[in-house]
This record gives structure tokens, sequence and C-alpha cells, in this order.
């Protein structure tokens, strides 16, 4: 900078180097004509000694002519190199004031040099408190760029992401470009917010998880509907509902409880029992006895216990291993609670608000099936009755104006 001002004065001056040129110039021509003249002299009195001296005279003008030449022609260069050298320094300084990233200058040893506007609003610190500083103070972690300036310098490395520090204490995300000695011992970070990109993208990659998650929802419950009606056998429902439970909840055995009465269940199907012989549960369960199976069969949204230890409501019912994790989704048909879905897991915390959701969710049409089940179970009875019922008629005899057929 100190040399565009200087050469920007020295365009400006009141005596331009090409004016000194042609007095130089002119007094090596006035040098030129005198020794010629006197070399007409000389000869006209035919003196060889003023001949050499006459001789002398005019080759030293047209050296000074030659000399007085060549002088104006590379001051004029050199005005010409210094205008251009000026006016590209202050292009580069308008760019590096004017940029919209932070451009920083550093040192060998990550000494900030030179700062641009955008680099201070980026850091929120004042110029003393960036330039001369290491930049080290603005990092989130003191080896944050510590650990890749060595392979940055070696140009192994020339883009990445680093976390700094405003002046203020406010972290950032930064994203960097590295252009290493770009002249001897200097060398350009280029940094660029990416906060809110970053943060976006995260809402992003959550919003299509979740987008994921409710599909594979969707697919699963659309699955489970279909395969709950394809056998109308109860225990064909009951071991399909128990086996599409266990693709969304990671529990360990699950038990349907029908009701039969208002307070007592019996156990109508579970899973693992793995051809034991004893299952996991008692055969039926008085649900007064067990607070939390009471509250889960009169709460639509179910009950979740992540903890079973401690928990005043609980009162195992297993009849091996306790429940460290307990679960408890009641079966509705209309406004009538007909059982209860129960999932057990050995370990606590282990279920969580997400699970008893979905286990909810597959109650519902778990809970149609069921019904269905029953009544196409009633149907067969009444069915096997009235063949069996028909039958007996037909061994009696056709009695008057009543046909068996």
């Amino acid at each position: 900078m100190q040399f565009a001002l200087h050469h920007r004065a020295t365009i400006g001056s009141r005596h331009p180097l090409p004016a000194r040129g042609w007095r130089i110039a002119s007094a090596a021509l006035g040098a030129l004509a005198l020794a010629l003249a006197g070399a007409l002299f000389i000869f006209r009195h035919n003196r060889p000694d003023l001949l050499i001296l006459s001789t002398a005279l005019i080759v030293l003008g047209v050296m000074a002519l030659l000399h007085a030449r060549f002088l104006e022609f590379a001051r004029s260069r050199l005005l010409a190199t210094s205008h251009s050298l000026a006016t590209r320094e202050q292009e580069l300084s308008a760019i590096f004031a004017g940029a919209l990233d932070a451009l920083i200058i550093l040192d060998d040893q990550r000494i900030c040099r030179e700062a641009n506007p955008a680099a201070l609003a980026l850091l929120g610190a004042r110029p003393e408190q960036l330039v001369g500083q290491a930049l080290s103070r603005f990092e989130a972690e003191p080896a944050s760029l510590g650990v890749i300036w060595p392979r940055l310098l070696a140009g192994d490395l020339n883009r990445g992401q680093v976390e700094l520090l405003r002046a203020d204490g406010a972290k950032l995300a930064a994203e960097f470009a590295a252009t290493t000695h770009m002249l001897p011992g200097r060398h350009l970070l280029i940094l660029r917010d990416a906060t809110d990109r970053l943060a976006a993208d995260e809402v992003k990659s959550r919003s299509l998880s979740v987008a994921r998650a409710a599909l594979e929802e969707a697919r699963a419950l659309r699955g489970a509907t279909l395969a709950l009606t394809q056998d109308l056998h109860l225990n064909s429902v009951l071991d399909t509902l128990l086996a599409t439970l266990r693709t969304l909840v990671p529990y360990e055995s699950a038990q349907v409880l029908l009701l039969e009465t208002s307070t007592r269940l019996f156990l109508a199907r579970e899973m693992p029992l793995q051809d034991r012989e004893v299952p996991h549960c008692s055969e039926t369960l008085d649900s007064a006895t067990v607070p939390a199976v009471e509250r889960a069969l009169g709460n639509r949204l179910g009950v979740l216990l992540a903890d079973t230890r401690g928990n005043d409501s609980w009162r195992d019912f297993s009849l091996e291993r306790g429940a460290g994790s307990w679960i408890g989704v009641p079966m509705c048909a209309g406004n009538r609670v007909i059982g209860l879905l129960s999932l057990m897991h050995s370990r606590p915390d282990r279920f969580t608000p997400e699970h008893l959701r979905l286990a909810a969710s597959l109650a519902v049409p778990a809970t149609v099936a069921i019904e269905n089940a029953r009544q196409y179970e009633r149907a067969e009875i009444y069915s096997a009755e009235l063949e069996k019922r028909l039958g007996e008629l037909r061994r009696i005899g056709k009695p008057s104006g009543f046909d068996v057929n």
C-alpha cells in the first residue's frame, strides 16, 4: 500500500520525467551542434589536433543523445509499471475489503496479519482483537485448526469445516478454504458461516428420518392389518398380532389378556412360549390386584412403566423373571374394553413413549381382527350345533309339516 501511495505521488508531480529527458536530449543536441561547427572550423584551418578533439566531442554528443533517449524511454516504462501496480493494488484492496466471505491472512504460526471487514463481522471482533493475534483464541476447541494446520501447509488439505468462537463467546460452524504459501510465510484462509445451513440440514435430516419412520410404520400397520384379516381363527390372529408387534417394539415377552368379567382377565396368547409347558405369566389375572393394569384398562392411550422398580402401582405378575419395563395397551371395541395387550422386558428403560404409541396404533386393527375372529368362532359353533340338531331330526324322522332339508 505504501508503494502505491509513493508512486501515485510520483505520477501527480509537477515535473514529469519525460520533460527532464527532453531537456537532457536538447543539451546533447546543442553539444553535438557545437562539436560539428568546431569540426568544420578545424577542417577549414587544417588543425589535426583540434580535429581529433572535435571527433571525440561528436562521439560523446551522439552517446549523450542516445543515453538521453534511453533514459526517457526507461522512465516512461517505470511510470507505466508503477501506475499499473498501483491500479492493481487498488483493485485487490477493493476486492479484499468488499468480499462477502471472511478473508484472513495468517503467518506460519497462525498469527493473523490482515483481516477484511467480513472476518471482523464473522468473529464479532475489533481490528486490534484479531490483527496481530493468534487465531487459536477464536477456536472452539484449541486443537481444531491446529490439528489440520500441518496438513494445510503441506498441501494435503485445502477445504474443511471448523467450529469457532465469536468474541462474545457464541459458537459458530464455519466452512473454510485455504490457499497456503501465496507469499513466503503468508497463507490465505477463507471462512464462511455455515451455522444456519448446517442447522437447516440437521432439521431436514430429522424431518426425513421422521418421514421415513412414519412411512415404515404405515407400511407395517398396513401389512399387519392385511395379515390379521387373512385368517379368521383366533389363535392365528393373536400369533400374527404378537409377531408383527415384535418388529415394532423390542419386547422379551408379550401377552394378550382378554376380559372375562369387569376385572378378571385370562391369558389368550403369549409370545415367546417356545414350546414351554409353563408360560411366563399366570393363566388368569385380577386387574384389581395390579394398579398399573387397572390404570391401563381405563386409559385408551395405554400406560408405560419405563422402570418398574420402586413404582407403587406395579405388582409383578410374571412367573419367571420380573419385568423391568412394561407397556399395557387396552384393546377397545367402541366404548367397550375387551382386553389388554401386555409387553414386558426384564431390563429397565427398554421401552419409550414411541414404543407405546406404536403398540397403541397396532392395537386398533388387532381389536377389530379379534372381534371378527370371535364372531367367526361363534358362527362355527352355531353352525356345528345346527348341523347336530338337524342330524338328530333326520334320525327321528320327518315331522308333519316340517322339512328338515
